[in-house]
C-alpha cells in the first residue's frame, strides 16, 4: 500500500512539475534572468491581478543577524553573520515566519513593501516544534498600510500553486509550483513529528518563508528548498492555524512512544495478531509522556484514537489518506484529541485483546538526556583550573563540521544515537564530557587528555555539571578525584585553583564570567 502510494504520488507530481517546466522554461526563454527576477506578476498565477497586487501589503522582508554559540569555548559566541528571509502579516499585528531563521537572532529588522527603511522587530513567541516564530513591531503607524493575509483551513493535493515573496523594490516576486504530497518529519528543531508539506518547483527558490498561495490563501509556507532536487518543504496552514490559536490551545502534544512495523507472518502469530494487515508493535517508552503507564514495550497497537492501524502505523485520514498515527496524537484537533484529551486505544498485552486510554501531554523534554535539535534545550558547562566540563550535546558534535559522524569519537557517537533519552523509572541525568584542558602550569600532564566521558567524581555517579561544581566547592577534601570513562583519573587540587584560574584568564583572555558554573 504504502509503495503504491508513493509511486502515485511521484507520478502525479512528475505530470505536475512537467507540465510547470515547460511553462517556467518557456518564460525563460522570452526573458532574460535579471528582468525575470523583477517581474512583479506570474502570469500562470492562479489568483487575479488585483489580488496579487494585495499580497504586498500582506508579505515583508526580514533580516536576521545572530551569533551561533561556541560549544568548545562555551564562553564565548561565534562571529555575527546575517540571514534574510520572508515574513507574513497575520492578525494581531504580528508577523509569522520559521522559526529557524530567528535562532540565536541579535538583531531582527523588517521591511516592507511602502518602505526602504528596515524597522527593528523583536520576536513575540517562538516554537520550534512546528518551525513558526512571531515578531513584533512596536513602531507607531507600521501596520497601517499592511494586511492580515487569510490561511486554508483545508488542503487538497496534488494541485498547482503560486509561491510568493517581496523584493527589495516592494514589488511581489512570484514563482509557480506542485503541491504534491503531505507526510509527517520532524521539522528542522523539533522533536514531534508533525505534517510537512511536499513542494515541487524548477524556479528559483530559498525555502527561506516564502508563501504558498492558492485561490488568494495561503496554503503553506516554505522552509526548505534544494534547487538541485527541484523539491522543498512547507509548513501547512492548519498547523500555522493551530500555532496562532485557531483550535485553542497551541500546545502540541506527544505520543510518548517509539514502534515497529509487523510485518511477518512469524512475528504476527507470536504476538496473537489475526488479520492481515493490523497492528504495530511498542519499542520505546519515554519517560514523563502520554504513554508511560498506560502502555507497555510489546504491546500491540490495534486501533488509536478509533482508527484501524494497519502493520507500518498508517491509518486512513479522511482527507489526507493514508497518515501514520502519529498524526492523531501530535496534530489530532479535528478529532478532538489535544493536549489533557484522552485517546482510546485497542491493544494485544500477551495476546489478550485489552481497551486503555492515554492522556495526551507535551514531549517530555525532562527526560532528554542528549540536548538536540530544539536551541531551548541549552547546555550547560563547568570551568575551572583550566578544566572545561560540558553537557554532550548535538551541537558540540556539530562542531566536528559536516562529516561530524566519521570524524566524532566512536563511544560519543553511540551515546547520541541510543542514549538520547531517559529510561522509564531511572535517574539518569545528563552525560558530562570532560571537553579540554587549557594548558597550565597547575594542571600540567592532563593537556592532552578531551572529549572523555566523565564516570565518576570523588566515588560518586554524577548527572550534570553542576554535580561536579557542587563536590568541588562542597568537599572537604583537598583533591578532587575525576574518573574518566577510559580509566583515567584526574586530580584537582582546590588549594590552587583560585591561582590557576587567574592566570588562564589573562593568559587566554577568558572574561571572569566565563569561569565556573553556567
Amino acid at each position: 500500500m504504502v509503495w503504491s502510494r508513493t509511486l502515485h504520488i511521484r507520478i502525479l507530481s512528475a505530470i505536475l512539475v512537467f507540465g510547470f517546466g515547460l511553462s517556467t522554461v518557456h518564460a525563460k526563454a522570452k526573458t532574460p534572468k535579471k528582468a525575470r527576477e523583477a517581474k512583479t506578476v506570474s502570469s500562470v498565477s492562479a489568483s487575479s491581478s488585483k489580488t496579487e497586487e494585495e499580497f504586498k501589503k500582506s508579505i515583508v522582508q526580514v533580516k536576521i543577524s545572530y551569533q551561533e554559540p561556541d560549544y568548545f569555548n562555551p564562553w564565548k559566541k561565534k562571529n555575527p553573520k546575517v540571514r534574510r528571509g520572508v515574513g507574513v502579516v497575520v492578525p494581531g499585528n504580528k508577523i509569522i515566519l520559521p522559526a529557524h531563521l530567528v535562532t540565536y537572532s541579535t538583531l531582527i529588522e523588517v521591511k516592507k513593501h511602502s518602505s526602504y527603511a528596515e524597522t527593528k522587530a523583536t520576536i513575540s513567541r517562538i516554537d520550534y516544534e512546528t518551525n513558526l516564530a512571531l515578531l513584533q513591531v512596536n513602531e507607531e503607524g507600521f501596520y497601517k498600510d499592511l494586511t492580515p493575509l487569510e490561511f486554508h483551513s483545508n488542503i487538497t493535493y496534488p494541485k498547482q500553486v503560486s509561491i510568493y515573496q517581496l523584493d527589495n523594490s516592494g514589488s511581489i516576486q512570484s514563482a509557480v509550483g506542485a503541491l504534491v504530497s503531505m507526510d509527517l518529519d520532524q521539522y528542522p528543531q523539533g522533536l514531534v513529528e508533525l505534517p510537512i508539506l511536499d513542494i515541487n518547483s524548477t524556479e528559483t527558490l530559498n525555502g527561506n518563508g516564502e508563501v504558498v498561495l492558492e485561490d488568494g490563501k495561503a496554503t503553506g509556507i516554505l522552509f526548505d528548498f534544494s534547487g538541485d532536487k527541484n523539491s522543498g518543504r512547507a509548513i501547512p496552514s492548519f498547523l500555522i492555524q493551530k500555532f496562532l490559536g485557531k483550535f485553542g490551545t497551541t500546545e502540541i502534544s506527544y505520543k510518548g512512544f517509539r514502534y515497529r512495523p509487523i510485518t511477518d507472518q512469524a512475528t504476527k502469530e507470536y504476538y496473537g495478531i489475526k488479520e492481515k494487515d493490523q497492528g504495530i508493535l511498542v519499542a520505546e517508552i519515554l519517560p514523563n509522556s502520554s504513554a508511560e503507564g498506560a502502555l507497555k514495550i510489546g504491546d500491540v497497537i490495534l486501533e488509536f484514537g478509533g482508527k484501524k492501524i494497519d502493520s507500518k502505523g498508517y491509518f486512513d485520514h479522511p482527507k489526507y489518506g493514508k497518515q501514520v498515527l502519529s498524526y492523531i496524537a501530535h496534530i489530532g484537533d479535528e478529532f478532538g484529541f489535544q493536549t489533557g484529551k484522552q485517546v482510546p486505544l485497542k491493544i494485544l498485552r500477551g495476546g489478550n485483546p485489552m481497551e486503555i486510554s492515554l492522556t495526551l501531554k507535551p514531549f517530555p523534554y525532562s527526560s532528554v538526556r542528549i540536548p538536540h535539535r530544539n536551541p531551548s534545550l541549552k547546555s550547560d558547562y563547568y570551568f575551572d583550573g583550566g578544566f572545561l566540563f560540558v553537557e554532550l550535546s548535538e551541537g558540540y558534535l556539530l562542531e566536528w563540521g559536516k562529516d561530524w559522524r566519521s570524524k566524532v569519537d566512536r563511544k560519543l557517537l553511540y551515546s547520541f544515537d541510543y542514549d538520547k533519552f531517559g529510561s522509564p523509572g531511572k535517574q539518569e541525568g545528563k552525560i558530562i564530557l570532560l571537553s579540554q584542558v587549557i594548558p597550565d602550569e597547575s594542571n600540567n600532564g592532563y593537556h592532552e587528555v578531551s572529549g572523555r566521558i566523565v564516570a565518576k567524581v570523588n566515588g560518586k555517579q554524577i548527572q550534570s555539571v553542576k554535580d561536579i561544581s557542587n563536590e568541588v566547592k562542597g568537599s572537604k577534601s583537598r583533591y578532587i578525584v575525576i574518573l574518566l570513562d577510559d580509566g583515567t583519573e584526574i586530580v584537582m587540587d582546590k588549594n590552587i585553583l583560585s591561582e590557576a584560574n587567574a592566570r588562564i584568564q589573562k593568559e587566554y583572555r577568558i572574561p571572569a564570567s566565563g569561569m565556573g558554573e553556567h
